[in-house]
């Protein structure tokens, strides 16, 4: 079946751990880490399955390299099976931690992408350690975390939390253990809605905006799949929750469902009642749910098989499926590579994309069945259409306040398309299936392109302060990149100057263009070599540099590249490229490589490089000819002159090469002559575009070169 149909797995990339938590943060980078230090030994000493301590990575998706972040969290805390969340300056709060299995840390810490390090905020009040539990962020801004294991039990801790800004706030009235990883909603109302894995629904009222108040009850309302643990609760819309799949893993047989039930949290508490849905095409559990930018929710990985964790073939569910609310059906997507099942993690990217990450270190999955790779997967929306619509300049403001009551959009259109609809996401933060937080709703605009009037969201209770992943999609449901956004606290909510400090050293939220071109420039002085040229021509009207997210992610999958350049140049409709060795590129398998993933939306002109060696005359027929001498990693190739269509260099006004200078034109015989006073030739760095003539047998147009002067 087409990409259109069921979307497309780009090629699996190396992570530095099982990536069992992961956290989308506002500068676009994801924030990870695992249990141990090494999750690939398959037979781990006590001292290293229950090591207290934490490396946590950053992954920057740009060349899919991840670093550790610049401090570790102190007090000896592993953040193995802990809970969190974003917290409305950009920054990660994570409560509780692993001391050793159903044994949870009390310590709590803050993680600040401004300056990639982290800060103990103490033991939460009470020894109330916390092995498994959830976070959200509520719509005043606060903290609220409930459950997780304390003591070596298995139950949740029944006394639950709100962090302020500088203090620890209970919250009473539970009155039995709460199941681990509660999944937990905010409804339009501001209570927050507890989903699963019990069957009774279950509410919290009354505590925001008044920490250690609140009161919880059941509601009448129970879940005919009954209790399901490791399953997925999105909110995909206004106050809409859909809860899909799960196990009973307290029991050895148990079979996971596919039953998928809805919740309306729009309507009076009294009538809120859960309807069951269509079901999945195969049972899970241990899957993730993401929702996308249309509305429509994508689940990935899981296991079908009876039991905890059972990753014995067939059960490990490789494809995944996409949910439509507007038909209730669910469509089969695309298959991944690997098993992504107990601690595996999903997010929705800036781009429309969805990271795939982690599943092994425990539960029958060790050593080399434990994944230390991801996966980013392209959903058809990608497809529908060669050209995405554009969020362009002037960019819409960084953030808004609920007071604001619109804001412009300026977004570039393909010819013949509309405006369909405006998405506002919130960054997601998961493991263990659970999303913390993560939700999505429409805002009304008048669907007036060029530039669009948005209506702002003006609800904390819809959307709590933080960052969002603002989307505008086209008439077939086609999403821009994101522009990510900031909401900050409601009116009259005072900042703790300890946040304050906070909030200021999270200054990332830079332009994305100034923010590329600096890290272009790291790129560059980290190379210190000649960057090869890709000449590419994008199939929609507004050149490479609007429309380069495609053909970035296309030539991070041509497996002989290693570094690609953050910025293209739109001038010359070229890209620039590191490779990982002296080779001599196969321009047909770039292109195949290539077109894996930009699909037919570019077409890859040609290849210039730049090659050091040494360079002779031959003789070829009744004339000479120059070569250059192949080394241990690329063949010896012939040397030609430039022509009119060696230039790469692209004039996109009139869809042709642009001229050739007369230096270009002469390079070939200048240096030829440079090689007649060396009867032996000479040592030379030669610049040009490469020709391929048939398997293996290649040449260079020379466009420019640089003789050695010890030769």
């Amino acid at each position: 079946m087409s990409k259109q149909q069921i979307g497309f797995w780009e090629p699996k990339f190396d992570l530095q751990n099982v990536a069992a938590h992961a956290t989308l943060l506002p500068d676009t980078r994801i924030l990870y880490w695992g249990r141990r230090r090494t999750p690939l030994v398959p037979n781990p000493t006590a001292t290293d399955w229950d090591v207290q301590e934490t490396k946590a990575y950053l992954l920057d998706l740009s060349n899919k390299q991840s670093k550790m972040t610049a401090s570790q969290p102190k007090n000896g805390v592993n953040l193995f099976c802990s809970g969190h969340c974003h917290q409305p300056d950009g920054t990660v709060i994570v409560f509780g931690g692993h001391i050793k299995d159903g044994f949870g840390s009390d310590q709590a810490c803050v993680f600040h992408p401004g300056t990639d390090t982290w800060t103990d905020i103490g033991p939460m009040q009470e020894e109330v350690g916390r092995w498994y539990p959830s976070a959200i962020t509520l719509p005043d801004g606060n903290a609220f975390v409930m459950s997780g294991s304390s003591t070596n039990n298995y139950q949740g801790n029944p006394n639950s939390q709100v962090r302020t800004s500088d203090k620890w706030m209970p919250v009473e009235g539970l009155k039995n253990p709460p199941p681990l990883y509660p999944k937990m909603h905010i409804s339009p109302k501001g209570d927050v809605f507890i989903t699963g894995p019990q069957a009774q629904l279950q509410v919290l009222t009354g505590v925001n905006g008044g920490a250690g108040s609140g009161k919880f009850k059941l509601l009448k309302t129970q879940r005919a799949a009954a209790w399901r643990e490791y399953a997925p609760s999105v909110q995909y819309d206004k106050g809409k929750v859909i809860f899909i799949g799960g196990g009973v893993n307290s029991e050895p047989n148990s079979q996971p469902t596919n039953k998928v039930e809805l919740l309306d949290l729009n309507i009076n508490e009294e009538d809120i009642d859960w309807t069951e849905a269509t079901p999945m095409n195969v049972a899970r559990t241990h899957h993730n749910g993401t929702v996308l930018p249309d509305g429509t929710v994508l689940v990935t990985g899981g296991t079908s098989g009876t039991g905890f964790n059972n990753t014995d073939h067939p059960n490990p569910q490789h494809r995944a499926e996409l949910w439509d609310p507007k038909t209730g059906k669910w469509t089969w997507m695309a298959p991944e590579d690997v098993d992504r099942c107990y601690h595996s993690v999903a997010l929705l990217l800036p781009d429309g994309r969805v990271f795939s990450a982690g599943s092994g270190e425990g539960a029958g999955a060790m050593g080399p069945n434990s994944h230390t790779d991801a996966q980013i997967f392209n959903p058809p929306y990608l497809y529908k259409s060669p050209v995405r619509p554009v969020i362009s300049a002037p960019l819409p403001p960084k953030s808004t306040t609920y007071e604001t009551k619109t804001f412009e959009v300026n977004v570039t259109l393909a010819a013949g398309d509309s405006i369909g609809k405006v998405s506002w996401v919130r960054l997601g933060s998961v493991t263990h299936c659970a999303n913390f937080g993560q939700s999505l709703i429409f805002l009304d605009s008048d669907h007036k392109a060029p530039k669009l009037t948005v209506q702002a969201p003006t609800d904390p209770n819809l959307t709590p302060p933080g960052h969002y992943m603002l989307f505008v999609l086209n008439q077939l449901d086609v999403p821009t990149v994101a522009h990510i956004m900031h909401i900050g606290y409601p009116a009259g909510h005072v900042v703790h100057k300890d946040q304050a400090a906070i909030t200021k050293r999270v200054a990332r939220a830079k332009d994305l263009e100034v923010d590329f071109h600096a890290l272009d420039q790291q790129v560059i002085a980290e190379q210190a070599r000649p960057a090869v040229i890709v000449g590419i021509t994008p199939a929609c009207p507004y050149g490479l540099g609007p429309c380069w997210s495609g053909a970035y992610h296309g030539l991070q999958a041509v497996k002989d590249i290693d570094v690609v350049r953050r910025v293209a140049s739109q001038d010359d409709s070229v890209a620039f490229v590191y490779l990982k060795q002296d080779v001599l590129p196969d321009i047909d398998m770039w292109r195949r490589e290539f077109e894996s993933v930009a699909n037919k939306q570019y077409v890859m002109r040609g290849i210039e490089l730049t090659l050091f060696g040494h360079v002779a005359k031959h003789q070829l027929g009744p004339e000479e000819q120059l070569s250059l001498a192949g080394t241990a990693t690329r063949p010896e190739l012939f040397l030609a002159p430039f022509q009119a269509a060696s230039k790469i260099e692209w004039d996109r006004h009139a869809n042709a090469p642009k001229p050739v200078s007369e230096a270009e034109a002469r390079a070939y015989d200048r240096l030829f002559a440079a090689v007649a006073d060396h009867p032996k030739g000479v040592t030379a760095q030669v610049t040009g575009r490469l020709q391929k003539h048939g398997d293996g047998i290649f040449s260079l147009d020379v466009r420019d070169f640089k003789v050695d002067a010890s030769s």
